[in-house]
């Protein structure tokens, strides 16, 4: 039996059968997520995978549902996600799995090796520092395309701003926002100024250069650590789907370059955990098609402003 398992079914958390989870069941696991949040998908991919019986709670982050006083008296950060079990309230992604993770084995402290190697990447600086260094990056797929990074991008430079109106309009949650407002503010140093986000690569392409040499490790048929999918092939996971998302595959994996990475995410995009868990963005691009009249669509059928427009107010809270 499963170590974590072990540990869950104690508390009645994970069904004893084999069955898939039943949405809508009577669970008394609630996760509070927005299925495009980086550390959302890292919970979502971690509850998929131990065929946890929990309900989704989606939180309208673009519409700053986060900072609503209902859910800063869940988890006075505004942020997602949060697991609540039973009276128990988890915030923070890293604090969720580990509630989840957590007894501990011989294999285990690889894997905790490498979650920690990969949990410190810094993925919102990554990603919006790709915006502003587009040179230093390969070719940008769904949804971070060049009309939506031009937003993103805007949209950062005001980011503290906002942060310390909402201190503001939230008195008891002023302390921890005013101090997002700072580090907002430290980050966007580092996003502008391309030898520091140089450094923030170089760090990448040394944990990956363990990655790979791990996985030389491995058998064809195991994953990053052992037989098992675990939470450090999780946090793996997430992050090589964003890199993917900003082109920068072309820089760490692809060519040639790390052919073990290549293969483990060729076989990861197979996982019914990763397709549940990663948006299908042409199945949204279109429903915000379809949505528009048809004076939004141009001749050659290209994306109009307004579709980059929502796909870029979808997105900007949530990176």
């Amino acid at each position: 039996m499963h170590y974590v398992q072990k540990y869950l079914e104690k508390y009645q958390l994970i069904k004893t059968s084999n069955n898939k989870m039943n949405s809508g069941s009577n669970t008394n696991i609630y996760l509070y997520c927005n299925y495009y949040s980086f550390y959302s998908q890292k919970v979502l991919m971690t509850l998929y995978e131990k065929n946890v019986d929990f309900e989704p709670l989606v939180v309208d982050i673009t519409k700053g549902e986060q900072y609503s006083p209902w859910f800063l008296e869940l988890n006075p950060r505004g942020e997602v996600p949060v697991l609540k079990v039973r009276n128990e309230v988890i915030p923070d992604s890293t604090r969720i799995i580990d509630y989840l993770e957590y007894h501990l084995d011989q294999v285990m402290k690889n894997i905790n090796r490498f979650r920690d190697l990969l949990e410190a990447l810094p993925a919102g600086v990554i990603t919006v520092g790709s915006f502003f260094h587009p040179h230093l990056c390969g070719t940008p797929k769904l949804p971070f395309v060049f009309p939506v990074r031009e937003v993103l991008k805007s949209g950062d430079l005001v980011s503290s701003k906002n942060l310390r109106k909402l201190a503001e309009e939230n008195p008891k949650a002023k302390g921890i926002l005013l101090y997002k407002a700072e580090i907002q503010d430290r980050k966007h140093e580092i996003l502008t100024n391309e030898e520091e986000y140089l450094k923030v690569l170089n760090i990448v392409d040394a944990v990956f250069t363990q990655v790979e040499d791990q996985l030389k490790e491995q058998s064809e048929d195991s994953w990053l650590c052992c037989d098992k999918f675990t939470i450090a092939d999780v946090n793996l996971a997430i992050i090589l789907q964003r890199l993917w998302e900003l082109g920068l595959d072309e820089r760490f994996w692809t060519n040639g370059k790390r052919p073990h990475i290549e293969n483990y995410f060729n076989r990861v995009k197979l996982r019914e955990s990763f397709v549940k868990t990663i948006p299908n963005m042409a199945v949204h691009i279109k429903l915000i098609f379809t949505s528009q009249p048809p004076a939004y669509v141009g001749a050659a059928g290209a994306v109009s402003i307004g579709v980059v427009l929502a796909l870029a107010y979808m997105l900007k809270k949530l990176i």
